[in-house]
């Protein structure tokens, strides 16, 4: 009875069974792997604690729209999510990273409905959505951003979801205003999540734009209402932008530096095609391991051939695809979530060129269709059937072993991510950092033992005292009020500071300090001690 059930619902079954391993994936140690806390997960936790709280963010700005953090202006809505989080959960490292994992699950859903919605006229949607959410599930350029506390990852999801409902009410010839009301939302979430989307989202709008302009004129009407609330929603952001620091970010782009407009294109067109080798897609180039594992690419070589072959599919073969526009577009989403990335200081950037993922997705299925009707084509798969006379059993051994080799490869990363990648991830995401100041917390306030008078620490690792305040869940009224008095922070903690009387010394791993005589020693994942805290008399 259960087979039964099982057979006749088996698209939703499978459904499940994919979001069953993307949630294993995702949650498995997640407040473990990666080890330690990057100081961008530690001031989304804290301001959102803070804004839960206080309504004021650590600089005691009132529900900002942009939140100053490090000077990087941060967009608030992962923000305002995790201040929920960490009160349900508290104030930990699971906390500040379960939002943005419970998001890439609804991000691997949305892909499954987006592609069945591209492929609809095809009679291989179905199977072709679920191959879609399989690669999204293993994907290493998806699981890194969907285990660490990274906004891009949440907007991913909104513009996912965005534009499937935007191609369902176009599909639907926008007869159901409330999927393109709730489309507009959430492309308005999208832009309040990550600093990227503020480039995509208008790209998007003006492709879809491009591509069904009879559509939409014929239809002006019932875009009324959701083009009222878009503007409406971003008044906020635009107030900002032009009156406040929303634009801020801007200033770690090429076009805030001092070069010819020449110049700037061409470093725009290379730094683009940085992000298209085989180097950066396929080997996982990065700048920092906080932005990717360097190992196995962001996207597997199976995907990369599917890519490869959606591409050429589009200029080769566009007579026989379905939906040319369609196509069309995710090839174009490609280059556009690529764009911010290529635009900044930095290359390659893995973050902020997260947006180009579903586009590659979508494109890569566009390849296996093309080849899947090319091998159907074949003289071999015409002659050759199964034991039990299958047809097409060419084309399904072709399938059968990309999705083997396709396991293989996510299995491989699996294996290194969860069990090398904290090893060598430790500087990155500042490993230790939250062990240290637990101890420097419990000698503040004299819990079991005697307590001090100062805490000289080191700031090696950079922003310790946002490490501080989330670890004592120090109101910012009281932050700004000298909460920290306690505290002395120092690049170099030296044998001198020994000498304080009552007080805990806090030194990095590095610091010329003898270790043997340390009260407290904290190791980093890899072995590697990461702090030395002794205790003066």
């Amino acid at each position: 009875m259960i087979l039964n059930y099982v057979k006749k619902n088996w698209y939703v079954f499978s459904i499940f069974l994919i979001l069953l391993v993307a949630v294993f994936i995702r949650f498995y140690q997640l407040g473990v792997i990666p080890h330690g806390m990057t100081w961008d997960e530690a001031a989304i936790g804290y301001n959102g604690y803070s804004i839960l709280h206080t309504r004021r963010d650590e600089w005691l700005d009132k529900l900002p729209v942009s939140f100053m953090s490090f000077g990087d202006f941060k967009a608030p809505l992962a923000i305002y999510l995790n201040g929920i989080f960490t009160f349900i959960f508290g104030m930990n490292l699971f906390a500040v990273r379960v939002p943005f994992a419970i998001g890439s699950i609804f991000a691997i859903l949305g892909i499954i409905l987006l592609t069945k919605e591209v492929f609809r006229k095809n009679k291989l949607a179905d199977y072709y959505s679920l191959f879609a959410g399989f690669v999204l599930t293993l994907s290493p350029w998806h699981i890194h951003y969907s285990r660490a506390g990274f906004e891009s990852g949440l907007s991913l999801t909104f513009t996912i979801w965005a534009i499937y409902l935007l191609l369902k009410s176009i599909n639907n010839k926008f007869k159901n205003i409330y999927l393109l009301t709730l489309s507009s939302i959430l492309f308005v979430a999208s832009i309040y999540t990550y600093h990227s989307a503020k480039v995509v989202v208008p790209l998007i709008g003006i492709t879809f734009l491009a591509l069904y302009f009879k559509e939409i004129k014929n239809s002006i009407k019932s875009l009324i209402i959701p083009l009222i609330l878009f503007i409406g929603g971003l008044i906020p952001f635009i107030n900002d932008s032009i009156f406040g620091e929303g634009l801020t970010r801007a200033g770690v782009t090429i076009f805030s530096s001092d070069i010819s407009f020449g110049q700037k294109i061409t470093y725009v067109v290379k730094s683009f095609l940085a992000h298209t080798t085989p180097d950066f897609l396929l080997l996982g180039n990065t700048t920092t391991l906080r932005h990717g594992t360097g190992y196995l690419g962001v996207i597997f070589i199976t995907t990369y051939l599917l890519l490869s072959a959606g591409i050429v599919s589009l200029f080769v073969n566009r007579k026989k695809i379905i939906d040319f526009k369609q196509s069309l577009f995710y090839f174009l989403l490609v280059i556009w979530g690529i764009l911010p990335a290529a635009i900044a200081l930095e290359v390659p950037h893995s973050n902020r060129a997260l947006l180009a993922l579903p586009g590659m997705v979508i494109t890569a299925i566009f390849g296996l269709n093309l080849l899947i009707d090319i091998l159907k084509k074949t003289k071999l798969n015409l002659k050759v059937s199964g034991s039990y006379q299958e047809k097409d059993i060419i084309a399904k051994s072709f399938v059968g072993t990309l999705i083997a080799v396709h396991v293989i490869f996510g299995v491989t990363f699996l294996n290194h991510y969860f069990y090398q990648f904290s090893k060598k991830s430790t500087d990155a995401f500042n490993d230790g950092y939250l062990e240290a100041f637990e101890i420097a917390e419990m000698y503040e306030d004299g819990d079991g033992v005697f307590p001090v008078d100062k805490i000289i620490f080191t700031s090696k690792y950079g922003q310790p005292y946002i490490y501080a305040l989330f670890v004592r869940e120090t109101n910012p009224i009281w932050y700004r009020g000298g909460s920290l008095i306690k505290y002395e922070f120092y690049d170099k903690i030296n044998v001198s500071d020994l000498s304080r009387k009552n007080a805990l010394v806090v030194g990095s791993g590095t610091d010329d300090l003898p270790t043997e005589k340390a009260d407290h020693i904290i190791y980093g994942e890899d072995g590697s001690i990461r702090f030395q805290i002794f205790r003066t008399r």
